[in-house]
Parts: C-alpha cells; structure tokens; sequence
C-alpha cells in the first residue's frame, strides 16, 4: 500500500494542495496550527471513509465555502487506483473510485488501508469500552469488507428496535423478529472479532516484550456477550438472551445485550492496563496494538497498510522511539512533527514543511 499523490480544495486551512509523496519516510513538519494534522485527517478519511476528528462532514470545509474536495493517487498491491471525496454543505457526499460514482461508503472502505497514530489514542485505554469497539471495528473493517456491511446492518436493526422500545408494549410482537436478526448478525461479528484477537494477541504479546524490555507479562481479553463457539450455537444463545431480556428492555426502553455493548480489556501482570498502568505502560501498549493491527492486515491482505503519525514521537521516550522507527523500515510512513529533529540526516526521508496551509 503506498500513497502517490493528496489534492486538496477548501479542506481545512488548504485552499488547494497537491502533494507527492515518496514510498519510505515521509516528515511534514512546521509550527502548531499550520495544518500537518489536517494532512493525516485528509489520508485518514479515505481508509475509513469518515473524520477522526468531527462527526460533521461540513465541519471540515473552509470557513467561508460550501463545498471541499479530496483526491487520493495510491498503490495497492501494485495497481493504482484514484478516490475522490466532494464534501458539501447542504447535502450527502459524493464519493468517487476510478472516476466511478460510489453509492455507499462501503464502496471505498478497503480499498486504501492506513493505521493511524495519535495522542488521541489513550482513549482506546482510558475511555468506555465504545472506544476500544471502535479500535476494533476499524481494524477489522479495512480489510473485511463483509464485516463493515454487517456492522451496518447491525446498527439498522438496533435503531429500529431501540425506537420500537421506546414507543412500549404495544409493539413487542416486533421485538421478536428484530431479536432473531439481531442474534444472527451479531454472530458473525463475534466471530470476525474473535479471529482479530486471536491474530492479534501473539503478535501484540511479541511487540510488547520487545518495547518494554522487561518480563511483564501483557495480555487481551476479548470480553464476548456469550460464549465463543460455532456460530449457530452463537446465534441461538444470544437470541435465547435476548428473549430473557424482553421485559427488561420494554422496562428500559433500549436494548441493553449484544454486541454493542462488548468490550475489551487489557493486562500487565494480570492487572487491568486501564486502572493501574503508568503512563508509559501505557504507551507502549498503544504502540503494541497498532502495530499488531498493521501486522494483521498485512496477513490479510498481503501487505503493509501505510502508517500515519501524527505527533506521536514527542510522546515516546528514547527506548520507545528508537524501537519504533526500527520497526517501520519497509513501510511508507507519514510522520508530522514540529521540527526535522533527526529526520534531516536521514537520506531515506523525504521532507515537507507546512507554513499556513502551504507546502514552502
């Protein structure tokens, strides 16, 4: 996977932009708030098909104009392909593969994979199990696209049920075909995530003995609403729950089991990462999580997806950083930062300063 070439128009503080990039390193740098993360944001969206940043896409728009465009030249497995996105202020997206109008998001999801690298990332950690669920979805989804489209039609059927809840009794004959749709779909997520976790924990495992240099030992826990087993034993435990669960839910008026409401956890030593890691175990589980994610999707898709980091070096210590960029030979990166640092001396790295939304 290999970026070629971004353009920008109205996006953020980029009035235009057109900007090549090399297939190793890639360092923009510049002050705070000249736009390096608008940069990252903009590669982002094409692997996800959204924003990190804001839920709205007119947020993401000049100021002053109505409409933004992005159009991404890229690498995968050696073909090159062409996405374009056009964000409008009073209507719906319009996206763009090869100069084919997309009709869903699906549609572009997949085709250009990324793993990003933020400070934000703590939130997989610190945060409610929807961030690690997020963490994970995204992960899965780039390179399963089957799973993207379950997830979606996951979250259909549970807004329909949420609504039929919250209007009460009188339509709970609608809650038992929305529990057997309900049970089937969230066995097949189940048992995507399970396989996720599965490759992932070894590999994570293996990272983290190597950035932390020591004998902790790290462990994932994939915290499933039922047991994992084949997936029509799944489907009827769950649908079994669910049933349990009417009167509850009717009293509730949400659905309160399922796979919206899995969560993950994390240990060193048998103790939750969450509640008693330092800081610095903590970024080195971040560190372990993403770069196991990329390990994942090269076995899934045969190669590397490009990392994204946006500032996230400053966050390193020197052991952490120095085993980082070890691991990043062979991979196209994109790395923002406020200066070269020791990025100027490389001969493998190409360097890009952002003054105000411009490359100077």
């Amino acid at each position: 996977m290999q970026v070629l070439n971004l353009k920008l128009k109205d996006f953020r503080n980029y009035k235009t932009l057109n900007l090549d990039f090399a297939p190793g390193i890639n360092l923009i740098y510049g002050l705070n708030g000249q736009g390096k993360t608008n940069i990252v944001e903009a590669l982002y969206f094409f692997a996800v098909a959204k924003s990190h940043r804001v839920l709205k896409d007119k947020d993401l728009i000049m100021y002053d104009k109505n409409f933004a465009s992005l159009e991404l030249d890229f690498l995968n497995n050696d073909r090159q392909f062409n996405a374009k996105i056009n964000l409008f202020n009073d209507k719906n997206r319009e996206i763009f593969v090869n100069d084919i109008k997309a009709s869903k998001n699906s549609e572009l999801i997949g085709r250009f994979n990324a793993v990003l690298f933020s400070p934000e990332d703590f939130c997989i950690i610190k945060d409610g199990p929807g961030e690690r669920r997020r963490f994970t979805d995204i992960a899965i989804s780039q390179v399963k696209p089957n799973y993207f489209l379950k997830l979606t039609e996951y979250n259909k059927v549970l807004k329909m049920k949420n609504k039929v809840l919250k209007e009460g009794i009188s339509y709970a004959g609608m809650i038992d075909i929305y529990n057997e749709k309900l049970a089937e779909i969230a066995a097949d997520i189940i048992f995507y995530r399970n396989k996720f976790y599965e490759f992932i924990k070894p590999v994570a495992q293996e990272f983290h003995r190597q950035i932390a240099l020591s004998l902790d030992k790290f462990d994932i826990v994939y915290e499933s609403c039922v047991k994992i087993n084949d997936r029509k034993k799944m489907k009827e435990d769950i649908y079994n729950k669910l049933q349990d669960l009417q009167l509850k839910e009717l009293d509730e008026r949400f659905c309160i089991f399922g796979t919206h409401r899995e969560d993950v956890s994390f240990y060193i030593n048998g103790k939750k990462v969450k509640e008693f890691a330092s800081q610095g175990q903590q970024r080195t589980v971040i560190l372990t999580l993403k770069l196991a994610q990329a390990e994942y999707m090269k076995e899934i898709t045969g190669e590397y997806p490009v990392l994204l980091l946006d500032d996230i070096l400053s966050e390193l210590d020197a052991t952490r950083r120095k085993y980082f960029l070890s691991e990043i030979k062979n991979k196209q990166v994109i790395i923002t930062a406020t200066d070269k640092g020791s990025f100027g001396r490389r001969k493998d790295t190409k360097l890009i300063q952002i003054n105000d939304g411009k490359v100077i």
